[in-house]
């Protein structure tokens, strides 16, 4: 199911955040660790699982500060995704922290996230949105001993965030580039 594909992939992308958190000391404050600006251009190959391939031009902006059981990141990121002649653009701006619990439910590992701001929106080049998520989502995401998502638990949902837990961005980003869906 195309949904418990975007939550793993949220779940391995904040996984891929928190765990070098883990590797540094200090709390999160003071100076950022680090700043970051990349910009990308590459092929999505079976985007949203059509089979189509989409030419992606990416660029980040992102402050991040670790600290031995935390991570906070504030972030703009642009993207713009072409695919037979028609342009989408998805922006993502906001704040990120993450900070290690205690494990709950029988899992090795439970990290605590908030994220607030503007965590998709899909619109077509002239301006037109398709699909937004924004406001603020705070979770607790476990994982297993070999870091496999086991359990993903919404505490709050202010402002609405569909993609978090549907397949609406693929579905509105499929729809716009004419390719159908799959069922």
């Amino acid at each position: 199911m195309r949904t418990q594909f975007l939550i793993t992939a949220l779940a391995a992308l904040t996984c891929a955040l928190v765990l070098p958190a883990a590797a540094t000391a200090g709390p999160v404050k003071g100076p950022p660790s680090f700043h970051e600006r990349i910009v990308e251009d590459f092929v999505l190959d079976d985007f949203c699982g059509t089979g189509a391939d989409v030419a992606v031009h990416f660029e980040r902006h992102a402050t991040v500060w670790e600290g031995e059981e935390a991570f906070k990141a504030v972030f703009s990121e642009k993207a713009w995704l072409t695919y037979n002649g028609i342009t989408l653009v998805e922006q993502f701006a906001g704040r990120t922290v993450a900070v290690d619990v205690a494990p709950q439910g029988g899992a090795a590992e439970t990290v605590e996230v908030i994220e607030t701001g503007l965590r998709a929106k899909l619109k077509l080049a002239n301006g037109e949105v398709l699909t937004t998520d924004h406001g603020l989502l705070h979770y607790l995401i476990s994982f297993d001993a070999t870091g496999e998502v086991v359990d993903i638990e919404i505490v709050r949902d202010r402002g609405g965030h569909p993609a978090f837990v549907s397949d609406v961005w693929c579905e509105a980003a499929t729809t716009a580039f004419g390719i159908p869906f799959p069922s």
